[in-house]
């Protein structure tokens, strides 16, 4: 895309933009999963989501807002591709293809958000953390049976589906007793064991995220 456009690679833990910092990039996560979090003027932080490649940050940028509203961590090792606003906006006007993969990716993630939504008021905590952990075990974007992900501590899947940590202990315990789930280093999800939680739910004939 051209000199203004830098790919910088970001190790777990590290800040890959700020919440309240000027809005003057886009990020594209082409490898690796990223926690976005908000904080409170009271210094109250919860997880808005937790997004894997083919998802953008910061393009609030391009509809003129000026700072940003969220902060994004890396959970695993990332690599970014880091555009800055004015290339963007070149990109977005003189190639279609790239437009139509930009506004594809712009409405999965609305949809996304708009089920995170219902799935709040309509769903149970365990429903809840189930669909998370499925939705987490397919950021390569490809069904499996088993899907073997980085392992995401309990404050962080207790804010992204607006639980306590107590809550999702409990039902992770659960889910690893009856066999949906294995501990270890790295987090093993058996998609079509944790999928019996929803049958009950809307969520119950959950899709693989289509790719961007």
């Amino acid at each position: 895309m051209g000199a203004k456009t830098i790919i910088v690679l970001f190790r777990e833990g590290q800040a890959i933009c700020s919440q309240g910092a000027a809005g003057k990039e886009v990020f594209y996560i082409e490898k690796g999963q990223v926690k976005v979090t908000i904080k409170s003027k009271r210094g109250k932080e919860t997880v808005l989501a937790i997004l894997q490649r083919g998802n953008y940050l910061g393009a609030g940028c391009m509809t003129g807002r000026a700072i940003l509203t969220a902060t994004a961590t890396a959970i695993t090792p990332c690599t970014i591709l880091v555009i800055e606003k004015q290339e963007m906006l070149r990109a977005l006007h003189n190639g279609h293809e790239f437009s139509d993969h930009f506004i594809a990716c712009m409405l999965e993630r609305n949809i996304r958000i708009e089920e995170d939504l219902i799935d709040q008021h309509l769903c149970s905590c365990e429903e809840r953390l189930a669909r998370a952990l499925l939705l987490i075990a397919r950021y390569d974007k490809v069904r499996k049976p088993t899907a073997v992900i980085p392992k995401i501590n309990h404050g962080t899947l207790g804010g992204l589906i607006g639980s306590t940590r107590s809550r999702v202990c409990y039902f992770m315990n659960k889910f690893k007793k009856l066999g949906y789930i294995e501990y270890g280093e790295r987090l093993r999800v058996h998609n079509s064991s944790l999928s019996g939680v929803l049958k009950d739910s809307r969520f119950s004939d959950l899709p693989a995220s289509r790719p961007c």
